[in-house]
């Protein structure tokens, strides 16, 4: 008896400090971020209670419904970052020389920081940048643009550096997948005279599915979280402005720690739901 309660002592010492972590880091900055989301609160004086009215204002007012549009322009650009990765990882599926140097050089941009990135695209897109200069060196000057200084083509040039800097990832993951298929399954279609656009669509993609629709829901989440590379190159301006940008001005800036609150509860949500998703996707793989 006296060695089953030591036992279960031992259990719930080890477990109070990461409970009260949990707690203190966790839930109730959250509950308190729910409560702040409710109130006017201005960073000082008591916080007067206003319902609903940031969250109808988050909704209604096209200043904040262009925050979730610009998240647009980042899930737009994973399609063809998804796509480019799946293809190479399909076309380097298999074992030759190199291929461990070959992924570590694809993985490079997702490991850089995003200062690092951000000067390096700030260069590219500048008027008389990297860019602008190829368009020049192969005749095609009708193409060269203000990227970074034009309404209609900041948001997608922002955007654009996503597929530099994550196919390398997506390109580890998928390559992952298709190591996991048996080849019994690839040797059975070419002794059917399968191609090998039916062995992908037929056997490659049913097989890797989950981590398909994984990096999809990764994309989504990531988009709705943007911050660091429009803020660094931008600040915002220009209408790059993001979900979290706007919560670091509202709150930081602008004193509206209420309204800032209410955003940040939006976005936390739209993670939340895109990360269940990812959860629920993984357990019926495992099935």
């Amino acid at each position: 008896m006296k060695k089953i309660n030591s036992r279960k002592l031992i259990i719930v010492t080890f477990l109070v400090l990461p409970v009260i972590h949990l707690l203190v880091f966790a839930y109730i900055p959250i509950i308190t971020n729910v409560l702040l989301s409710l109130t006017d609160y201005r960073g000082v004086g008591v916080p007067k209670y206003i319902g609903l009215k940031n969250y109808k204002r988050l909704v209604t007012d096209p200043q904040y419904i262009m925050l979730f549009k610009n998240c647009l322009w980042y899930m737009l650009v994973a399609i063809p970052q998804l796509i480019f990765a799946f293809i190479l990882a399909v076309f380097v599926n298999g074992k030759f020389r190199g291929l461990n140097l070959f992924k570590g050089i694809l993985i490079i941009p997702y490991l850089l920081n995003g200062v690092i990135v951000s000067t390096i695209f700030i260069i590219f897109f500048n008027n008389s940048g990297t860019l602008n200069t190829i368009l020049k060196a192969i005749g095609l000057e009708g193409l060269q643009r203000q990227w970074l200084q034009s309404l209609k083509l900041v948001n997608p040039s922002i955007a654009s550096i996503s597929i530099w800097r994550y196919y390398g990832l997506n390109f580890i993951m998928f390559f992952g997948a298709l190591q996991t298929i048996p080849s019994e399954l690839f040797e059975a279609a070419a002794v059917d005279g399968c191609k090998k656009l039916q062995e992908i669509l037929y056997i490659s993609i049913p097989q890797i599915r989950k981590v398909l629709f994984i990096n999809i829901l990764l994309s989504v989440s990531g988009s709705i979280q943007v911050y660091e590379i429009p803020f660094i190159m931008m600040n915002g301006s220009n209408g790059t402005t993001t979900p979290v940008i706007q919560i670091q001005q509202s709150a930081f800036e602008d004193n509206r720690m209420g309204l800032a609150a209410a955003l940040s509860i939006m976005v936390f949500v739209i993670v939340v739901i895109a990360v269940g998703l990812q959860s629920l996707v993984s357990k019926k793989g495992d099935d």
